[in-house]
């Protein structure tokens, strides 16, 4: 069992390039290697964390596209068909963009895209899709009360779970029961089917149409103002009376199912009770605000724990991203692959904008099959031809240089050091050896042997480039 005693760096546990890696793999999307360095020469890892957190919570917001409030009409007046897939495909381009650059933030965005699950499918709307995309990336370490407020009322959320079809008398009970079930307090936690119904007589009154993609609106009319109990409290709820219940009366629940959630997905798949009961606590006393509760988390002797490192599979975007961040090759000079993290993550599962159901995606094992890795085998691929093109393949070079300095010409440190960059940790001697035989490629051996070759060889960046190939088909890369 583990408390939240703070990370402190022993011999046991140094502050080392696996910590490092580890520790930008679960709150980020992978460290690219000036991060990396960065890290490693932290006086006071905790004090390190701790800024790195504050600086994505201080992070300026993705900047609103031309189109973020365009209506169907504007579309329709646009006499361009396309002009809507067009302008999905901008906001798709600059969130990779933004995987790439930072991939910080991004990762919160993608647990909490996770969370409060909409699909994009349903609502079809581009304006809404916006709405959906700065809420989530402006919450992602504020206050989670607020969050859920304001996540119910979003257009999104509005025509995914039939919220705007929730009226006085004919009460639909779908975001009510989603919002106790899977945003708030968990399965059969806390709450029972007459609590749905009254909590979905509460909500009613919020509209919005999605085939005219316009504005969320309040009908007073469409308000149930008789009473409803609650939880066994009977009075004439509206929309903030029900938040305010579920974040008082039940908030043990809360605390605990969302301090599980992120326990399971940033520091291990299987849960450790007494430390999600002590950050429940943290978030019960910090009035329901999430940097403090990332903060503990993430700044924990247990989250550096060997036995945790390599420990949870990546996502298909996961798994595309960080290998393209460690490259660092920019995302200006990855664009051709932009398409492969969008259909690529989606023929394994991972549909940006549209989880599976509004349970979201599950995860874990879930990502990976027989069929499913060999598809990761050949995205991968197509990334790392796009890190050895003209534009590319000179970063390549010099990436593998600033790793093994003036050793240019030892293929067998190399190959550690870069496996050591890429993966985290090192092979056994079998895979070490036939990972060098990668790198060695087609050059004979005796350029080896008489130290000839070296890495500002012509070949070098395409013999790197076969290294990683390599290496993003062993097991060991699925992990972070």
């Amino acid at each position: 069992m583990a408390n939240l005693t703070p990370y402190i760096p022993s011999s046991n546990k140094p502050w080392d390039k696996k910590r490092v890696i580890h520790f930008y793999r679960r709150l980020g999307m992978g460290g690219s290697p000036q991060q990396i360095t960065q890290a490693l020469n932290a006086s006071d890892p905790g004090v390190f964390i701790e800024n790195t957190l504050f600086g994505i919570k201080n992070r300026a917001l993705p900047t609103p596209p031309v189109w973020a409030n365009y209506t169907a009409q504007d579309y329709e007046n646009s006499g361009d068909d396309d002009l809507v897939f067009t302008h999905r495909t901008e906001l798709y381009d600059s969130v990779y963009a933004d995987m790439i650059n930072d991939g910080l933030r991004t990762k919160l965005f993608l647990f909490w895209h996770n969370h409060f699950v909409t699909q994009l499918d349903v609502y079809g709307c581009n304006r809404y899709l916006w709405n959906y995309y700065n809420l989530l990336n402006r919450h992602c370490l504020g206050n989670f009360k607020t969050f859920v407020e304001e996540m119910g009322k979003s257009p999104a959320m509005l025509v995914y779970l039939n919220g705007n079809q929730n009226e006085v008398g004919r009460p639909n009970e779908n975001y009510a029961r989603e919002l106790m079930e899977l945003f708030t307090m968990g399965e059969n936690n806390g709450y029972t089917q007459f609590d749905v119904v009254e909590v979905a007589r509460a909500l009613t009154g919020w509209r919005c149409d999605q085939y005219q993609c316009n504005s969320v609106t309040f009908s007073n009319a469409r308000f149930d103002k008789n009473n409803k109990t609650i939880f066994g409290k009977t009075g004439n709820w509206n929309y903030n009376d029900v938040h305010n219940l579920i974040f008082t009366d039940r908030k043990n629940e809360v605390a605990y199912y969302i301090c599980y959630k992120l326990y399971t997905h940033f520091v291990y798949h299987e849960p450790d009770n007494e430390f999600i009961s002590s950050l429940a606590t943290l978030f019960i006393n910090e009035n329901w605000e999430l940097l403090p509760v990332f903060r503990a988390m993430f700044r924990s002797d247990h989250f550096f724990d060997d036995a945790l490192i390599g420990a949870q599979i990546k996502s298909p975007l996961e798994c595309f991203i960080d290998l393209s961040r460690l490259s660092g090759i920019t995302a200006n000079n990855l664009t051709d692959r932009y398409n492969t993290f969008r259909y690529g993550s989606a023929n394994l599962g991972m549909d940006l904008f549209n989880p599976i159901n509004v349970a979201g995606w599950p995860g874990y094992r879930d990502w990976i099959n027989e069929n499913t890795l060999t598809q990761r085998w050949n995205y991968c691929r197509e990334i790392v031809s796009t890190f050895t093109n003209t534009t590319n393949r000179e970063s390549l070079r010099s990436l593998a240089i600033q790793l093994v300095g003036t050793e240019i010409n030892n293929p067998d440190l190399i190959t550690r050091r870069l496996t050591e960059h890429f993966i985290g940790r090192p092979l056994s001697d079998e895979h070490h050896e036939t990972a060098v035989l990668y790198l060695k490629g087609d050059i004979p051996q005796n350029y080896f042997d008489d130290g000839t070759w070296n890495l500002n060889w012509n070949e070098a960046p395409f013999q790197v480039g076969n290294l990683l190939v390599f290496l993003s088909r062993l097991p060991e890369f699925q992990l972070m």
